[in-house]
């Protein structure tokens, strides 16, 4: 078992008083069930997007902070249509491993069996694993094994509804129940089937909680695909929107929610296709509409196989069969018009003000200007004064230039380089200078009629900054902490892909800090702009005593000193963030006819491997143990030297009486 503390801990023994008790719990998890009439009953995680599993979008937002851990005081009120659901099933792992065949839902790898059942009914346990005297229904309080504290401590606990081959419950519940939500502990971030199971600081008992809707699922699948009438070298991403999605749009209404596709790289006619797949619930009408994209043609009617469709301009609507598959395929082309545009993508963050030149084939020069809002997503540059650039084709050669300087200047958090440019999807000649490149127009190209779409692509690297520090009082220990993006409500997803920076400090002096490092996860530096939750998990506690959150101060702004959890904004203003963390040991209070009869070596001994390094300083029982020998040898001594007296005195006292 990973031993968080077994350093040095400051008993107050010498000053012959003691620390207050604490009172420490073996780590558990509740995992508790419910069901819902439908979707909509059901409070939403914190990240509304596409990677959420269920078949329909969810009811409210999210009441939850991010990195705040799943209370009953929270599911409850938030979600007051659900009912107990007494023998649902859970499932422990120690990762992420792809969807259970034949249906959409994730899974954990490496599962332990037997799964977890939830019980009718178990005593309600506070978050420190303290009896409140209440009881909750559909759940079980399951006590961890050593290694999976380890496994919890290391960011590998991992839980997910049902079991790895039967994630509905349908050896229980038949074909019942469809998925719905699953929150865990302190991740509550995507709304996938599996999630990790962590502590936070001072925290022994954390919650699971498992959403199903009671309606037997019968999904379909809608399959949108785009392609280009002509491939082109460089990848294109297109921009859609529509119910289908569950991305957060610009209003409170489904229609506006947007999702992207991106045609990759081709040299065939048509090119190879760019798509996206939604598994969503029959019987329920679903629509979807591909928006004008800068640069390309007006978006047309697609075309779609696989069921009934409605389609109105670019605009699909269909009700799905259970069991079908509805493939629709939008055909893009660029603009006949015989005009010049200049479009500007970024990557890896979005940003300007960019300024570029056009320089004509008669040697007039257009300064012109263009910001970005989304990366990936290309935007026309404009004159000064925002008015369009789209001049008549002529002969002879172009000249574009760009000027970096006002969009460094304005990054903050990083720095922009120029990584491609090209014309039509064909990379332009490139002339001396990284931020030069020309394309000639010939007499075929004029002909033709074809418009002329030239795109400026730059790439983001930023250079912003996130520390963390730890802190400890009382003791020593090691604290390990979870660094997660937070989902931002004007961006459309956050990465499916992302795997959360674990970081490890240990303490090895109390009232020292020490400067976490990464362990695990994504590379945090560089670290992008936007907004992290920072998880405190630990120091872990043991036999000796419990730890407890004293302080989270970023920047020199304090928060609530009773989290283990807080939010940072990194931003072009403000790209370096320190947090520093401060957490304080509680020893446990020792029974006095114990405290000269408990051998020192019942000390918990850290593992050589494991989430934790090995915690460095002297266990206190040690000196503790000698002092208390010290002090029965010193008693010995004192009687050995009255008895001394006394036969020396003794005599005197016999020759006395007999003289008289």
């Amino acid at each position: 078992m990973l031993a968080g503390l077994t350093g040095v801990v400051s008993l107050g023994l010498s000053a012959g008083a003691r620390a207050q008790a604490a009172t420490t719990h073996p780590y558990q998890v509740t995992f508790v069930a419910r069901q819902c009439p439908n979707y909509t009953d059901i409070m939403a995680n914190l990240a509304r997007n596409n990677i959420q599993e269920s078949q329909q979008d969810l009811g409210p937002n999210s009441a939850y902070q991010s990195g705040q851990p799943i209370s009953p005081s929270v599911e409850a009120p938030n979600d007051p249509s659900c009912t107990p659901l007494t023998g649902w099933q859970f499932t422990f792992g120690n990762g992420i491993n792809g969807q259970t065949p034949g249906t959409h839902l994730s899974r954990v790898s490496n599962p332990v069996s037997p799964p977890v059942t939830v019980q009718p009914s178990v005593p309600l346990l506070d978050p420190q694993g303290n009896p409140t005297g209440q009881s909750i229904a559909a759940a079980t309080t399951v006590t961890l094994t050593p290694s999976q504290v380890t496994a919890a401590f290391n960011h590998q606990l991992w839980v997910q509804g049902g079991t790895a081959t039967d994630p509905l419950g349908t050896a229980t519940f038949a074909s019942r129940y469809a998925f719905g939500a699953l929150r865990c502990a302190i991740d509550n971030l995507n709304g996938d089937n599996v999630e990790w199971a962590g502590f936070p600081s001072g925290q022994t008992n954390v919650f699971c909680y498992y959403y199903a809707v009671d309606q037997t699922p019968a999904p379909g699948t809608i399959i949108v695909q785009k392609q280009l009438a002509a491939g082109e070298p460089v990848a294109n991403t297109f921009q859609f929107q529509g119910n289908v999605s569950y991305n957060p749009g610009p209003s409170p209404s489904p229609d506006d929610n947007p999702f992207q596709i991106t045609v990759p790289a081709s040299a065939a006619s048509p090119s190879a296709p760019g798509s996206m797949s939604f598994v969503r619930s029959s019987g329920v009408s679903w629509h979807f509409t591909e928006l004008n994209n800068p640069g390309w043609a007006a978006p047309g009617a697609p075309t779609c196989s696989g069921g009934p469709v409605v389609i109105t301009g670019a605009t699909v609507t269909l009700t799905l069969a259970a069991g079908a598959t509805v493939t629709c395929t939008y055909t893009d082309s660029r603009p006949v018009l015989g005009t010049l545009s200049v479009l500007k993508q970024t990557t890896g963050g979005e940003g300007g003000p960019f300024n570029l030149t056009v320089t004509s084939p008669a040697s007039a020069t257009t300064p012109l200007v263009a910001t970005t809002t989304q990366p990936d997503t290309p935007v026309a540059a404009t004159l000064g004064n925002g008015a369009a650039f789209a001049p008549t084709l002529v002969l002879g050669t172009y000249t574009f230039t760009e000027d970096l300087t006002a969009a460094n200047a304005a990054s903050g958090g990083g720095t922009w380089s120029m990584t491609g440019f090209n014309c039509d999807g064909a990379p332009a000649t490139s002339s001396p200078g990284p931020t030069t490149e020309t394309f000639t127009v010939d007499s075929t190209f004029l002909t033709s009629g074809r418009s002329l779409e030239c795109t400026f692509t730059n790439l983001f690297t930023p250079t912003a900054t996130l520390t963390v520090t730890k802190t400890t009082t009382g003791g020593v220990g090691t604290t390990s902490f979870v660094v997660s993006p937070v989902a931002d409500p004007t961006n459309i997803t956050v990465p499916e892909d992302v795997t959360d920076p674990v970081l490890t400090a240990t303490t090895t002096q109390v009232g020292v800090p020490a400067t976490a490092t990464q362990t695990s996860g994504d590379p945090l530096d560089p670290i992008d702009l936007g907004q992290y939750s920072i998880v405190e998990q630990g120091p872990q506690t043991s036999a000796l005593g419990a730890w407890s959150p004293v302080s989270i101060v970023c920047n020199g702004t304090a928060t609530d000193p009773t989290s283990s959890d807080v939010l940072v904004t990194l931003t072009a203003a403000n790209p370096h963030v320190t947090c520093a963390f401060t957490n304080t040991f509680t020893a446990v209070e020792q029974n006095a006819s114990s405290s000269t009869t408990a051998p020192a070596t019942t000390a918990t001994t850290v593992p050589a491997t494991g989430p934790a390094l090995a915690a460095t300083g002297t266990d206190v029982r040690v000196p503790l143990a000698l002092a208390v020998v010290l002090a029965l040898i010193g008693s010995v001594l004192l009687v050995i030297d009255r008895i001394r007296r006394l036969r020396r005195v003794a005599p005197l006292h016999l020759d006395d009486e007999q003289t008289h």
